[in-house]
């Protein structure tokens, strides 16, 4: 679209808006036609919100430092750990195939101070990633370095939550209000949600990031569709391209908007513009792939040829179903439910009210920023969803974290509502909540769900739950017990539990299963409450009949047998942890 027919959105004059106040125009300029805006007035608002968001995301990085030290290495931590220093130090990319690599290299990269120790060997030569993570990570742990490694390697996704805080701080300021922004990017910050998985190694956290700076770019060239703008827009693809699989649907929406924003004023044009964006992302995405792996040129194609085995390699791992969970339902693949109800059980609730009622505040804004909303945020943030709804993986919510993301920038428009006293003491009181709720939440932010569904192992499995962060809780409250343990993990185990004994097979990248009958267990025995509910929910079944005696980190739930249980199955919940020093059969 070009500048006469497109420009910046202000204050929709039906509203009730102070005129002069709205976003998309310069400090000091107001709405044709509307009052002059004080001088210097834009500029003091600007100042204070961004302070009080800086100070919110100041709590935010000291809480997730201390958890990220604290928690153990999740399932996949060892996998991309090992995959983004292998990248970094051998500049070979064949060992990870679930591509893209660029967010693993870029948070191995403060690994590389503590100078770790890159093995090589059978594992390495085969490329069997599971294989070469374990041995990656017995390497650390022998060499007293794996914490601190684990440690550096999580600085990177909790600069990158931040990042998405004061990105959605531009993007809702710039479509609506600096109030809208200032509410956007604090409702993020409080969320345990994000805090638990925001001091873990991931790639859901960078695609989150590149996809709201996919929006704002995109806004950018909507407003002003010129070279620096499309540049800067195609660069912003390439980031969620090279973050994750999903990216490439971010990138393909945003093109689209492009395209449909902008023919009916360019026409034809409007394919110079898709060119220029679709260029710079290609060449983007080419440059980091070159500059991981310079092999990568030897096979010439459109696209990198490790980028394309990604995709095959993706294409028939993400459409086996997994073993899933949910308030006592248990299945393997995907049911379309699970994500609504997800959400109810992990995102506080006065902040799922404010999903729910905050796009209400659109009404007050004139019609081209809803039209922006549309284009930036709700249609990539539906495309995201309904891809994440098919997929026969349902894990954890953290695969809507973009969506999420797109979510709070829809709902930002609440704190336009707030002329009145007691709505602006209702939109306090929701942060105030989720922060309260944040400080509930420690030292176990990533096992967090809402009140009504604690235990969070009663209700959730997998990284909703746990994710194999209590390793370091388990590896401390073992000693001197001798426990039987089946924990739901990679890299570590039992076999690094003085005197633990293992339930379950050990094999790398093979699904663990149970080998120790329940006539074998006396004494102490933890379970990982994935284990459980999900992966050897059936298995494991007569557990879930006996209380436990106590819970670590919220994920792993420890019995004490005097004799061997009965192996009868049990119910589909497990028992809430019980008084007294042995466990006891609750149900029959």
């Amino acid at each position: 679209m070009n500048n006469r027919s497109y420009r910046p959105v202000g204050p929709d004059p039906r509203s009730r808006r102070t005129p002069g106040t709205g976003a998309g125009y310069p400090p000091g300029v107001s709405e044709p036609g509307a009052a002059p805006a004080p001088p210097g007035g834009a500029v003091r608002l600007l100042r204070r919100p961004l302070l009080l968001l800086a100070a919110v995301a100041v709590a935010f990085l000291a809480l997730g430092l201390r958890q990220a030290w604290s928690d153990a290495p999740t399932y996949d931590e060892p996998i991309y750990l090992s995959s983004g220093v292998t990248a970094l130090t051998f500049h070979d990319l064949r060992l990870n195939p679930e591509q893209p690599p660029l967010a693993k290299a870029v948070a191995a990269l403060p690994v590389l101070a503590a100078r770790p120790v890159v093995p090589r060997g059978p594992a390495w030569d085969s490329a069997d990633e599971h294989a070469y993570s374990v041995a990656f990570v017995q390497a650390q742990l022998q060499a007293g370095r794996l914490r601190l490694e684990v440690f550096l390697a999580r600085l990177v996704p909790l600069l990158e939550a931040v990042g998405v805080a004061f990105v959605l701080y531009a993007l809702c300021t710039r479509l609506f209000a600096r109030r809208c922004g200032l509410l956007a990017g604090v409702v993020w910050l409080v969320d345990p949600f994000v805090l638990g998985l925001g001091h873990l190694d991931g790639v859901d956290l960078p695609l989150t990031l590149a996809t709201v700076l996919v929006s704002w770019a995109v806004l950018e060239v909507l407003r002003e569709p010129g070279r620096r703008q499309l540049a800067v827009a195609g660069l912003a693809c390439a980031g969620a391209v090279l973050a994750k699989d999903d990216g490439v649907l971010v990138a393909l929406s945003a093109g689209a908007v492009v395209v449909a924003a902008g023919w009916r004023t360019a026409g034809w044009r409007v394919l110079g513009r898709l060119g220029l964006m679709a260029v710079v992302a290609w060449a983007a995405v080419w440059l980091c792939y070159l500059a991981l792996d310079p092999a990568t040129v030897r096979h010439l194609a459109v696209l990198p040829e490790p980028f394309l085995i990604g995709v095959r390699y993706l294409g028939s791992h993400d459409t086996v179903g997994a073993p899933a969970y949910l308030l006592g339902s248990s299945w393997v693949g995907g049911r379309w439910w699970y994500w609504p109800v997800s959400l109810v059980v992990k995102v506080p609730i006065l902040t799922v009210a404010l999903l729910l009622v905050g796009p209400l505040g659109l009404r007050l804004v004139g019609r081209t920023a809803r039209r922006e909303t549309l284009a930036v945020a709700v249609v990539p943030g539906v495309v995201l969803a309904v891809f994440t709804a098919v997929s026969p993986k349902d894990v954890g919510l953290r695969y809507l974290l973009p969506v999420l993301a797109l979510w709070v920038v829809v709902a930002s428009p609440a704190a336009l509502i707030a002329g009145r006293t007691a709505v602006r003491v209702a939109l306090a009181a929701v942060v105030a909540v989720a922060a309260v709720t944040v400080a509930w939440s420690l030292p176990d932010s990533l096992a967090f769900v809402n009140p009504p569904f604690t235990p969070a192992y009663r209700s959730v499995s997998n990284s909703d739950v746990d994710w194999g962060q209590g390793f370091w809780l388990l590896r401390s409250w073992s000693a001197g017990r001798r426990p039987w343990v089946a924990y739901f993990g990679q890299g570590l185990g039992p076999a690094d539990v003085a005197g633990a004994r293992s339930m379950l097979t050990d094999v790398p990248g093979v699904a663990p299963t149970v080998v120790v009958p329940a006539r074998a267990l006396t004494g102490w025995v933890a379970v990982s409450a994935t284990a459980l509910t999900s992966n050897n929910a059936a298995q494991l079944s007569y557990l879930r009949a006996y209380c436990p005696v106590g819970v670590l980190g919220g994920s792993i739930l420890l019995y004490r047998f005097a004799t061997p249980p009965t192996p009868t199955a049990g119910p589909a919940v497990p028992t809430a942890v019980c008084p007294g020093a042995f466990s006891h059969r609750v149900t029959g």
